[in-house]
């Protein structure tokens, strides 16, 4: 039995170490994101997030290829920076996506989600540091199913609130849909 057991080990450490060097020349994109002119030369801005970042990826011995920089743009506007590096993503030039923070990247959770997906339906890992989520690993990919599971969660929420919402109108006689527009066809 403790043969199994040192066996079992061994196998287990050698999976890894193949785990680990397949991923040791991961090619990546990095994303960074201030909302405002004033958080570009602050502590944590743009500098800050791209320092760390660098750092991480010289630390696991991957290759940082691009940094996509988002400087004085709310999450809210678009955000040119973050359309071409997703485009970059779909012709495969990265396999792996690095933020800093979470609310650098999404808007929401459910933005964060479907952003996510779209990345891991390219073949291309994400990584939030701050946060400690790699889907590289099966604790990441844990981590990121039960943020997945909070954002379907919270759509349902919605769209339990919109019904109940159109329910409370339809009582009270008030109509839940946009009027239709009298237009005439001839003149």
């Amino acid at each position: 039995r403790k043969l199994q057991y040192i066996n079992m080990r061994r196998e287990s450490h050698q999976n890894r170490r193949r785990r680990s060097d397949a991923i040791k020349g991961l090619r990546c994109f990095a994303y960074a994101r201030v909302s405002t002119i004033k958080q570009i030369e602050a502590p944590g801005g743009i500098k800050a997030q791209v320092e760390k970042i660098k750092r991480f990826c010289k630390m696991e011995g991957w290759q940082l290829l691009k940094i996509f920089k988002d400087e004085g743009v709310s999450s809210l506007d678009e955000r040119p920076a973050f359309n071409q590096m997703m485009n970059e993503i779909a012709k495969g030039e990265a396999d792996a996506l690095i933020v800093t923070r979470l609310d650098r990247l999404g808007r929401s959770v459910l933005d964060l989600v479907s952003t996510v997906t779209q990345l891991q339906q390219k073949g291309c890992q994400f990584i939030a540091l701050d946060q400690n989520i790699n889907t590289t690993t099966s604790e990441g990919r844990l981590l990121f199913n039960i943020l997945s599971a909070f954002a379907e969660f919270e759509r349902e929420i919605i769209k339990e609130r919109m019904l109940a919402g159109r329910m409370r109108a339809r009582e009270q006689g008030v109509m839940d849909h946009r009027p239709k527009l009298n237009i005439p066809l001839e003149e």
